[in-house]
């Protein structure tokens, strides 16, 4: 009997800077998700950048130029590997509150990429949370950092822009 063919992706690239107008100071937890038949055969599949603060001159620029590699392999595309960022900061009381998430599709074409990842955040879904978010100074995040990579549930989240 013949073996099942295999495939191999490798990405390498880095996550080089975000533009978020109302973030000074932020640092980024990355994770990589994929399908239950791919495999990490190499790299990191999560990981944590240092923080960065904006470069207050033209633009609020936070730069990281943090490296990404990962290989893997698989026997479908189904499940095609994502990656997911959350980016967090301190708010006026030292605490690390999320700033904005973002997901994407790792190219799915040989070559090199210069990709932009839309930043959103969570909205309350209520006045009252609204107003418990705002007393608290806690604001709307998903339990789940990995939702954004998820199909389901996706239409009925209420979220806001907040970065590039």
């Amino acid at each position: 009997m013949e073996a099942p063919s295999s495939f191999t992706v490798v990405a390498t690239g880095q996550i080089e800077s975000a533009l978020m107008p109302d973030v000074d100071n932020a640092y980024l937890k990355f994770q990589m998700v994929a399908g239950e038949d791919w495999q990490v055969l190499d790299g990191l599949e999560e990981g944590i950048t240092q923080a960065s603060k904006a470069t207050p001159l033209l633009e609020p620029f936070m730069v990281w130029n943090f490296p990404l590699d990962v290989t893997y392999k698989s026997t479908n595309a189904f499940g095609w590997p994502q990656l997911i960022v959350a980016v967090y900061g301190l708010d006026a009381f030292g605490r690390d509150v999320i700033k904005g998430y973002g997901c994407m599709h790792l190219p799915t074409s040989p070559g090199r990429f210069d990709l932009k990842l839309r930043l959103f955040k969570p909205c309350s879904a209520s006045l009252i949370q609204s107003f418990t978010s705002w007393l608290s100074g806690m604001p709307a995040e998903f339990s789940d950092p990995r939702f954004p990579s998820y199909g389901e549930g996706r239409e009925v989240t209420r979220v806001e822009s907040s970065g590039v």
